[in-house]
């Protein structure tokens, strides 16, 4: 038996944007694009709009290196985002690649407030193996950013396939994760995932991706329900919230007995037991691991 509670808390306007799926632009031509539908949802009153992730550089990556793209690119994609923050006060959460002074590559998302400032920003901790051969680094962190429309957390793209991220974003207060991603080749599963660490975590996970079959933009409540979907081309929506939305469930079967479900779960939690959680272990090398047909070289994957 399940119903919904809500606690008294504030709501959010939330813009998502989906990008379209065209492969023959440039890198101005796709900045351009996300800026032009970010101030849509702008101008409809969203309280935040985010970016999904690599999409203005879709192309640029077979010919330029993630360095020279960053350089050339970050620092005015950065400012324009800034201004329309300041324009419209609102916060934006904008994607791109970070060279930290020790000249190292984050894959990563920041914060930008209603003033147009970066207020913190988000390295994306599990990266894939193409990442990891082109030179990016992991994140070792999950921060949660405490706006005044509540506490917002981001994970990125492969960070889902692990269940901790969304756990971790949750257990440090998390009402919202923002989910930036490229797309995903999984389809029935990818959805399975997003709608479960919604569920196991009580929180809103809003996805922002490219225009594909497998995985889609929109939004998920904490009870697991798909609230938004968007799948065409060159779209957006503006979603209303309600930050720290409640579920109560009737675990005991006793007639008029409910429990807050996250608290409940959250209480009832064996810390003890999960020790090996943060233990390494033996697996295999990547040769091992990826397997290509004949015709295909996997050398190819390292460059």
């Amino acid at each position: 038996m399940e119903r919904y509670g809500y606690m008294e808390g504030k709501k959010a306007k939330i813009g998502l944007i989906q990008v379209s799926n065209v492969w023959n632009r440039s890198v101005k031509f796709y900045l351009d694009e996300m800026l032009a539908l970010a101030e849509n949802c702008l101008k409809e009153g969203a309280d935040l709009v985010f970016m999904p992730e690599a999409y203005q550089y879709r192309i640029a990556y077979a010919t330029r290196s993630i360095w020279e793209l960053t350089t050339e690119y970050a620092a005015d994609y950065k400012k324009a985002c800034s201004d329309l923050a300041k324009k419209y006060s609102a916060y934006i959460v904008p994607w791109d690649y970070e060279i930290s002074g020790e000249g190292k590559i984050f894959n990563m998302s920041y914060i930008l407030d209603r003033d147009g400032v970066e207020i913190g920003r988000y390295r994306k901790v599990q990266i894939t193996y193409e990442e990891e051969f082109k030179g990016v680094s992991q994140g070792c962190d999950f921060p949660v950013f405490d706006l005044d429309i509540g506490k917002v957390g981001i994970m990125i793209c492969f960070d889902n396939y692990f269940p901790e991220s969304a756990r971790i974003l949750a257990l440090k207060g998390a009402e919202l994760i923002l989910f930036p991603l490229y797309g995903d080749t999984m389809k029935e599963q990818w959805e399975i995932k997003l709608r479960a660490r919604a569920i196991d975590n009580s929180v809103y996970i809003a996805s922002c991706c490219l225009c594909t079959q497998a995985s889609f933009t929109g939004m998920v409540d904490p009870g697991g329900n798909v609230i938004c979907r968007l799948n065409e081309k060159e779209n957006y929506r503006v979603v209303e919230i309600e930050m720290g939305k409640r579920i109560y469930t009737n675990t005991s079967a006793k007639k008029g007995q409910y429990e807050d479900i996250k608290q409940y779960l959250l209480k009832s939690r064996n810390v003890k037991a999960y020790g090996m959680l943060t233990e390494r272990i033996d697996v295999w090398e990547w040769d091992d691991i990826i397997t290509c047909e004949e015709e295909h070289s996997c050398e190819d994957i390292r460059r």
